[in-house]
């Protein structure tokens, strides 16, 4: 117990030391404005410097979402929640076929690099969650609990 406290207070060190949250007039107004045109109906939005990066979290709709962008405006990776009827087909089957017994309980799309990764986040009744990472075509990339 005492080594999990340890590491969540270096945790939370590191991710102060490495993000810098940032009021929206200190963000270059292209990034603003790229934001702006890509996700017009967002709210809750609150932006971080992330080394050399800009990282935006909004919401859509009641959906969670974050977009890195470069300082020159172009999007590197976006994080966004989405429901299990979103999800493709590829991924729900794979899903469901490893842990028939479990049900869907969150979903997050990633893009980076031209490349969809989803993270599936599975529960079942006193049992640990279980956490997929696969690719748009089903193949399962990891798996943790």
């Amino acid at each position: 117990m005492k080594n999990l406290k340890i590491a969540a207070i270096a945790l939370f060190a590191t991710a102060t030391v490495s993000a810098q949250d940032l009021m929206t007039s200190q963000v270059p107004t292209n990034l603003i404005t790229n934001f702006q045109k890509e996700y017009p109906n967002a709210t809750d939005v609150a932006w971080e410097l992330e080394g050399e990066n800009y990282k935006v979290e909004f919401d859509m709709g009641k959906m969670e979402n974050e977009t890195w962008y470069s300082k020159d405006g172009n999007t590197i990776k976006t994080e966004m929640e989405i429901t299990e009827n979103n999800m493709p087909q590829a991924v729900k089957n794979t899903a469901k076929s490893k842990y028939p017994d479990y049900k869907i309980d969150e979903v997050e799309v990633t893009e980076e690099n031209g490349k969809k990764t989803y993270e599936v986040e599975l529960e079942k009744w006193f049992q640990e969650d279980i956490k997929l990472v696969i690719s748009e075509s089903g193949a399962l990339i990891s798996e943790r609990s």
